[in-house]
């Protein structure tokens, strides 16, 4: 176990994405500061909740993956709302549920006025015809109905609040952003395909995100001059990680920002190297090439992780701008802090992948 927060030596950037040389930029918290999560539970009610339109952007993300009667599952719920022109708002709804063994998918992506969404009153409250979302700083339920599927998920927040960035604001393209994670939850509930009810249970990963948008931000053209990667690792010894990579194409520029979430529920900013990607697929409906294979790494902290995607098909069209992504679930090995783990998780890919 971590004993000393200290601020990690700084080493040199030999591995980037493609092998190209890059300008590493740091716009996030001071690396080796450990914060308490503790410190945002009293709000953490709060912010579940939609802010009211003092923001920009706000976000709420569910990835999970289920078992139940000899299949797999994986299920994922994004809602996003993003203020428009002349004051204006609208809301992307993303559901997909996957059958991992057979990739047999139902998924449904709906654009609507935010004046057609039911947002808002104390905790998370989101619903839609086809969707309704509850929460608290105690538990969360997703009911979801897609075509031939129907989904019943709820579970409890027993485990510490992942802080992004130590609580700090991060900076998005300029626009300032906060960040926070309920990480491995505990889920049950049942998946009825085709009129067939199964129970089901796994595990869930919850983000949840809102700030600003950068000046004259199009995500049709931002999206395709940038690539993004998100990594959330969940590890047998209790310990999980929210790690984002942001590669600027245009001025040749990367971010890696990782926060490392403790069993005690301390969160540490850590500095690492440049995530290296390998094997890379083609995605049969995009076009665009993913990596299926990742290694996460820091020699100071003595943490390597290599971390493997097992579905290769697993991309999630939008309707919103270039808001296409794969997303999947993560099969984790490796050191961490000089300790021998596993784990799994979930990792999402954004924007241009070619």
């Amino acid at each position: 176990m971590l004993e000393r927060l200290e601020s990690p030596q700084q080493t040199a950037n030999t591995n980037v994405p493609y092998g190209r040389d890059l300008t590493r930029r740091n716009e996030f918290a001071q690396p080796g500061i450990g914060i308490s999560s503790s410190i945002r539970i009293a709000k953490l009610e709060e912010d579940l909740a939609w802010h009211h339109g003092q923001h920009a952007l706000e976000s709420w993300q569910f990835s999970t993956n289920l078992h139940g009667m000899g299949k797999t599952f994986s299920f994922r719920v994004d809602v996003i709302l993003v203020k428009t022109g002349k004051g204006k708002s609208e809301a992307s709804l993303g559901l997909c549920l996957m059958d991992l063994e057979t990739g047999w998918i139902r998924e449904t992506d709906t654009m609507l006025p935010l004046e057609d969404l039911h947002v808002g009153g104390k905790g998370l409250r989101i619903q839609t015809p086809e969707l309704t979302i509850r929460g608290s700083s105690t538990d969360i339920s997703i009911i979801a109905d897609m075509p031939d599927a129907f989904v019943e998920l709820s579970g409890l927040v027993l485990n510490p609040v992942l802080l992004n960035n130590g609580g700090a604001p991060f900076h998005f393209l300029g626009a300032k952003q906060r960040k926070f994670a309920v990480p491995a939850m505990s889920v049950s509930g049942a998946v009825t395909l085709m009129g067939m009810r199964q129970s089901v249970n796994g595990a869930m990963w919850f983000n949840r995100q809102w700030g600003e948008l950068p000046k004259r931000f199009s995500l049709g053209r931002d999206l395709e001059r940038r690539q993004w990667i998100n990594v959330y690792p969940h590890l047998d010894n209790g310990i999980s990680l929210s790690v984002t990579q942001f590669w600027d194409f245009e001025t040749d520029t990367i971010d890696t920002e990782c926060t490392v979430m403790l069993s005690d529920g301390t969160n540490v900013v850590e500095a690492i190297e440049p995530l290296q990607m390998h094997n890379y697929v083609n995605s049969r409906r995009s076009g665009k090439r993913y990596p299926r294979h990742l290694v996460l790494s820091s020699e100071p902290l003595e943490t390597c992780l290599q971390i493997s995607l097992p579905d290769k098909h697993r991309e999630v069209l939008s309707k919103m701008g270039q808001m296409t992504k794969f997303d999947g679930k993560i099969n984790v090995s490796g050191y961490l802090y000089g300790e021998a783990v596993s784990g799994d998780g979930f990792a999402e890919m954004l924007g241009r992948w070619r």
